[in-house]
């Protein structure tokens, strides 16, 4: 075997441990964040409860405000969203940061009162990296921090670019969407999209 051959092959196997290094180190990643959210999520319950018990109505008062938000060991969240089809039920923290998305979905723009609320997370597992196999009709739920709950369905998915900011968080019509979900593909090329609406 010539020196050319042994050096692609030597490569090709730096490749290989790369790769396998970092799916080792997703699903730590995923692990760490899967036991950080529920943490949050009980905390939250918690608090959410000692609001004043479960209320379905929809806040109609003022839909400009601002979302409540509650504490949990510094850092302020907006409310908990439920996915029951992938068994995730997860806190939603009040502003994307890198720091807050290790450890939970954030608001990245809009509110759930205006019905354009946008949603992004990691592609762990334990987050976001499975809405891709959300199907129309899905049930997804979001309780904010007052405890009013909004029942809503997947009534679209789209694959987008990162520019399209606009795409992403700006609806062609009114009744589009009233959440989004999203996250980047493995690449980091694309962002999978799960538009929701309010039942």
């Amino acid at each position: 075997m010539n020196k050319k051959a042994l050096i692609f092959i030597a490569a090709g196997l730096l490749c290989i441990m790369a790769a396998l290094g970092l799916y080792v180190f997703n699903i730590f990643q995923s692990g760490n964040a899967e036991k950080a959210s529920a943490n949050i999520v009980a905390s939250l319950s918690e608090q959410i409860k000692l609001e004043g018990g479960e209320s379905t109505s929809f806040p109609t008062d003022n839909p400009d405000r601002s979302m409540p938000t509650l504490e949990v060991e510094n850092n302020l969240y907006v409310g908990i969203l439920s996915i029951p089809s992938l068994e995730l039920t997860l806190p939603v923290g009040d502003s994307l940061s890198y720091d807050e998305l290790q450890s939970a979905p954030c608001l990245y723009s809009g509110s759930i009162y205006k019905r354009n609320m946008v949603i992004g997370a990691h592609n762990y597992d334990s987050h976001f990296g499975r809405i891709s196999s959300l199907g129309i009709g899905d049930e997804v739920t979001f309780t904010d921090a007052e405890n009013h709950v909004f029942n809503c369905e997947v009534v679209n998915l789209e694959t987008l670019r990162p520019d399209q900011n606009d795409v992403l968080t700006e609806k062609q019509n009114e009744n589009d969407w009233d959440i989004s979900l999203f996250t980047c593909n493995y690449s980091g090329s694309e962002r999978v999209t799960v538009r929701c609406a309010i039942k």
